[in-house]
């Protein structure tokens, strides 16, 4: 199944249409409507805030979010205060392993002199064409039988094609409601840090689009009415996303 609209606005509400109608399984007794490996294609990625009133999003959590991201700092003392999940999935020293931004930005390599992002930049300015512009996520190190947070994200991997800079996530499982919402805003960013830094080299290149897929994308019943808020309310018209600047 491909979803595609032109913003994050237009795909949130593709998505919760097709939810409504996708059929109800219960992982751990937990109802949730569940749709298997669904690509969300987002064309312009940059409106990556959604405004649909239905969905009710946090910009006091996203901006609390974002910034915790790019300290690089595992330790869930400053966001714990903004969400209580991570306190839920932190382990015994306050740390958890799903600061994306730590993963993207600050976790040096053992065979590469430099970050994944440092990998990313240096993969496409060594070969316009490359396909080896991957940042990985979920780590075999995460791999702990004993851990609460098991990284969701698996990796993206970034395409420059017709003088676009293309982004694909893959995760293993996606919330809607609480876990998409708050992530493709990080990915459409990072998505742009890269083509600001690779303009050095291509000056003419531009944003492509982002594809989001989730083995499991899905939302839990306490969310099942929030669907049908957002259909509504988008089809109401006028709703259009915003960029992470616009905040």
């Amino acid at each position: 199944m491909i979803i595609k609209g032109k913003d994050i606005d237009e795909v949130l509400y593709k998505t919760s249409k097709a939810l409504i109608e996708a059929p109800e399984y219960s992982p751990r007794g937990l109802k949730t409507k569940e749709l298997i490996k669904p690509q969300l294609l987002i064309e312009k990625p940059e409106y990556s805030v959604i405004t649909n009133p239905g969905r009710k999003l946090s910009k006091k959590y996203l901006n609390a979010e974002m910034d915790w991201y790019l300290s690089g700092e595992k330790n869930v003392e400053k966001i714990r205060n903004f969400s209580s999940m991570w306190d839920k999935i932190k382990d015994k020293d306050g740390n958890v392993n799903s600061n994306y931004g730590e993963i993207v930005f600050y976790q040096s390599l053992d065979n590469f002199n430099g970050t994944q992002f440092d990998w990313v930049i240096e993969s496409l300015k060594k070969d316009k064409d490359s396909r080896q512009a991957i940042i990985n996520f979920n780590q075999p190190k995460h791999k702990d039988i004993d851990t609460e947070d098991f990284v969701c994200t698996l990796g993206t991997q970034y395409l420059i094609r017709d003088n676009k800079i293309h982004s694909f996530t893959d995760m293993r499982s996606n919330d809607l409601i609480y876990g998409f919402s708050y992530d493709f805003p990080f990915f459409s960013f990072v998505q742009d840090k890269i083509l600001k830094q690779l303009q050095t080299d291509y000056p003419d290149l531009k944003m492509g689009s982002n594809t989001h897929t989730a083995t499991s994308l899905h939302v839990y019943e306490k969310h099942f009415n929030m669907l049908e808020n957002i259909v509504s309310e988008y089809e109401k018209g006028n709703i259009k996303s915003k960029k992470i600047s616009e905040l």
